[in-house]
């Protein structure tokens, strides 16, 4: 559906039958292509004319029939923009608010989103520009507070409290604060009571102390878990008695992330990291329904292969973070040996990164903002593996 040009009053009528097929919008205020940023493609007049629309159609809702909602605002007037286009229909909403959005711009959004979504809204995604502040968070929170039906809630600029955790839930995506006298696992266990049914967790710590491996042990009654995304800047390094308790617990999961890419790394320490010998432990632990992997490694002691052989089957992406790779030629070839014998042979990138704690690029999702971030080492190591490979 266009809406570049300016729409003539008198074909809003016969556009709005067209409009009532509609089961999904998206919009993006910024669109972006090898020359930089286009002009916006929603012409300024074109809001008040749907708008004056609605009015005089007694309150009728341009989409009537629409579910599914995607936004994406540049500037304060492309956020105002999406007032036409909410409805009580919506089952999906996702926005995502960038660039020059202001905080006040935000929380008017989110007072008028309170008044119009539906109760029994199935998803809702919402990314401020940088984090909100705390009047947005108590709107958010009294916008959620009714939804009972929630089954996919992403705000990973709001700080987790509990009008979020909803019985019905089963993805949530937050940061976590001092809401909970910063007790991750006190956290954890409150989650599972409320909110059996997960299958998609990101969590999103502010301080490096709070994650730990004990913290996470609650999560493991989450039997349905398909994806595990805990962003830590601190240290959380695993051992193989911790992975195989859950590989164990977690026999359906597709996607794990614990604490790949730490905030502040000293040279003058020893190294740390899960033990780079401990990716046979993830192959023999976690079932082959594991496609994606990223944890921070200490390859400071490299084994062997394997033998009998070990591999990660069904594995299509993996990352070591901030993990350093500082030795001679010789102990990366070590590792280039040990990691062609355990990744699968569609694994021909090692995914990393030089930027240490940047919770807006998911893990999962590498220079999903146009950026390349990744490490030098690390690129170097996988053009090793490649030509080890096709040798």
């Amino acid at each position: 559906m266009g809406l570049g040009y300016r729409i003539p009053c008198r074909r809003l009528g016969s556009l709005c039958i067209v409009y009532e097929r509609v089961r999904s919008f998206s919009y993006d205020g910024k669109l972006y292509d090898e020359e930089g940023f286009t002009e916006d493609h929603i012409s300024p007049d074109v809001p008040s004319k749907l708008l004056y629309y609605v009015a005089i159609n007694h309150r009728a809702y341009l989409l009537p029939q629409y579910q599914k909602l995607k936004w994406r605002a540049s500037t304060d007037d492309d956020l105002q923009r999406i007032l036409p286009f909410l409805s009580p229909a919506l089952r999906e909403i996702d926005i995502d608010a960038q660039w020059e959005v202001s905080s006040s711009a935000t929380s008017r959004l989110l007072r008028t989103l309170r008044a119009v979504l539906p109760h029994d809204i199935a998803s809702l995604r919402f990314v401020p520009n940088g984090d909100m502040d705390d009047v947005s968070e108590e709107v958010m929170s009294n916008a959620l507070d009714v939804r009972s039906s929630l089954q996919a809630l992403r705000v990973p600029s709001c700080l987790v409290n509990a009008s979020m955790l909803i019985t019905n839930l089963r993805v949530l995506e937050a940061m976590f604060g001092e809401a909970w006298d910063s007790d991750p696992g006190a956290f954890f266990l409150h989650l599972s009571d409320k909110c059996p049914l997960i299958e998609d967790l990101r969590i999103i710590f502010l301080s490096d102390w709070m994650l730990t491996v004990e913290s996470v042990r609650p999560l493991l009654r989450f039997s349905k878990l398909r994806s595990l995304d805990l962003e830590s800047p601190g240290e959380v390094d695993l051992q193989d008695k911790d992975i195989t308790r859950m590989g164990n617990a977690w026999r359906d999961l597709e996607a794990f992330h614990i604490s790949s890419r730490r905030g502040y790394i000293s040279k003058s320490t020893l190294p740390t990291g899960t033990p780079i010998a401990s990716l046979v432990t993830f192959a023999q632990a976690f079932s082959p329904k594991l496609r994606k992997l990223a944890i921070h490694v200490n390859s400071s002691s490299v084994p062997p292969p394997p033998d009998p052989p070990v591999c990660l089957p069904n594995l299509e992406f993996f990352s070591v973070g901030t993990s350093q790779l500082d030795y001679s030629e010789a102990e990366k070839r070590r590792v280039i040996w040990f990691l062609g014998s355990v990744l699968p042979l569609r694994i021909n990138y090692i995914y990393s990164d030089i930027l240490s704690y940047d919770w807006s690029r998911g893990v999962f999702k590498p220079n999903g903002d146009g950026r390349r971030t990744t490490s030098a080492v690390w690129d170097t190591l996988s053009e090793m593996l490649y030509d080890y490979r096709k040798a």
